[in-house]
């Protein structure tokens, strides 16, 4: 628990060095001699080398666990990473921070069927119930220290859409659980369109189902709309979850890409009543190579229980993406 604290404040800490940093090694490249730029390739910066030592890492563990598994060598091109994101939010009186991260390992000497995944998880089974971050608490310290770990082997069945989940919840008391999933869907020219059927098992939880359709359409290689339907039924609760999302994707240029959503949320036991909608905006900047990207989203909530009354909130975020494929 400690380490994880020390990780979020560490990266809490490295945030605002990460962002001059993008601006600073941008323009020295610019502005320096090519000469020059040569003799200081040796000084790499230690946040760039900390980058390259941890991707390495992310694949040694990747290769040295899959050549374990099948008794053979694994000499396939590895594409196992971690994800890590972290920010605030702030509303008008108070704020918040998040922390999540997600690991994924690749298994190709399993002909492609297996992964280990490790991810930080809501306290919530429904998706559909959340208005704003899902592992928010008082600062990014405490998410991290709070936040709940999963660690799962998939098993993956590609030609029918499957994969199945067996894992433990890493939580006081230990929380294992089994997931099975179930995903179809084409894209014909610019249109595509999805279903996914979800079921679910945890020890402590309860067993619980999801399903969702979504559609999209491209109307050019920059600019998508989409739009879903998700529901989410939990036996321990006894409730139904439904929610609608709207969607625009708008991928201004390489490094900057917007997204604006619509969402309503439902909820009920036997017949089904608005809870609350929302709406945001949210900017995307890849501000170093891409590795490093951050996040701005303004978003209105309005709550059915507070009158709909709007509530606006900002959420400022750093996301870093380590392993082999991020290494340049």
């Amino acid at each position: 628990m400690r380490s994880k604290g020390r990780i979020a404040a560490y990266l809490v800490a490295c945030c605002p060095f990460y962002l001059l940093a993008t601006d600073e090694v941008a323009k020295a490249a610019e502005t320096q001699p090519v000469d020059q730029q040569t003799s200081d390739e040796t000084e790499i910066p230690w946040w760039f080398s900390s980058h390259e030592t941890v991707s390495n890492t992310i694949g040694n563990w990747s290769t040295n666990i899959d050549s374990f598994l099948s008794g053979e060598p694994s000499l396939q091109h590895n594409d196992s990473y971690v994800e890590i994101r972290f920010g605030s939010v702030l509303e008008k009186d108070e704020s918040s921070g998040f922390f999540d991260f997600s690991a994924k390992l690749r298994l190709p000497n399993t002909q492609d069927r297996l992964r280990l995944v490790v991810e930080s998880e809501s306290d919530s089974l429904a998706p559909e119930s959340l208005r704003g971050e899902s592992s928010q608490q008082d600062s990014v310290v405490s998410s991290a220290l709070k936040t709940s770990i999963s660690a799962a082997v998939r098993y993956i069945k590609e030609d029918i859409g499957l994969d199945v989940d067996a894992g433990i919840k890493v939580d006081f008391p230990l929380d294992p659980f089994l997931r099975f999933r179930l995903t179809q869907g084409e894209a014909i020219g610019s249109f595509e369109w999805w279903q996914k059927q979800e079921a679910f098992a945890y020890y402590s939880k309860g067993v619980g189902a999801r399903y969702g359709i979504g559609v999209g359409y491209a109307t050019s290689p920059t600019l998508n709309f989409g739009m879903d339907f998700g529901t989410t039924w939990l036996d321990k609760e006894g409730l139904f979850y439904v929610r609608e999302n709207f969607s625009i994707q708008h991928r201004v240029n390489d490094k900057n890409r917007l997204g604006y959503q619509l969402s309503f949320l439902q909820s009920g036991e036997h017949s089904i009543e608005p809870d609350s909608y929302l709406y945001n905006v949210q900017y995307e900047r890849l501000l170093y190579k891409d590795w490093l990207i951050g996040q701005i989203k303004p978003q209105m909530t309005y709550e059915a229980e507070d009158d709909y009354d709007g509530v606006f909130s900002l959420t400022l975020s750093l996301a870093i993406l380590l392993g082999p494929e991020y290494l340049h």
